[in-house]
């Protein structure tokens, strides 16, 4: 069974974006994948948080992340994201000004850039979710691939290639 994991803003009201959360648990659940979002879960005190949701990042298979607006725990889901080797699929709207550079710049990600959360349906509808792995594309900024019977597949270019 494939597992991922819901990296977005919860704590700051203002920077929530739960029509986004919604479409992503409902596609992916929809796509027989398991997915752990915080953002629906019991409100427990912070030692309970930090480590049931570290937790779920080291047990999932790959991260989806709304990466629009600056949050320190998505922050530091994504850096464990990355010393786990999990890849991490990034969503950022394309109207957002505030995309950190360290975002922008983090190993094991693919950055895709959305207008509606129609946008981002399609997309993880598209892709083969179930079989994704860290891998740097030849042809884009792309770090995550899926392995498909033909090799490796840009999860954002969708090109083929092989290592």
């Amino acid at each position: 069974m494939v597992e991922a994991y819901l990296s977005g803003p919860i704590v700051n009201a203002s920077l929530r974006k739960d029509d986004f959360y919604r479409v992503v648990v409902d596609t992916l659940e929809e796509l027989g994948i398991t997915v752990f979002a915080p953002q629906f879960s019991p409100k427990v005190n912070p030692t309970e948080t930090y480590r049931r949701d570290t937790n779920a990042v080291r047990m999932c298979d790959f991260v989806v992340a709304e990466v629009s607006s600056p949050s320190l725990g998505v922050g530091m889901e994504i850096m464990l994201a990355i010393e786990l080797v999990k890849p991490i699929l990034m969503f950022c709207r394309k109207d957002s000004k505030d995309l950190s550079y360290m975002v922008q710049g983090a190993d094991g990600k693919a950055l895709f850039e959305y207008e509606s959360v129609s946008d981002v349906r399609t997309f993880l509808l598209e892709r083969s979710l179930e079989s994704l792995m860290v891998q740097q594309c030849p042809s884009c900024s792309s770090q995550v691939a899926e392995i498909t019977d033909e090799g490796l597949r840009c999860i954002l270019c969708l090109r083929k290639f092989t290592v």
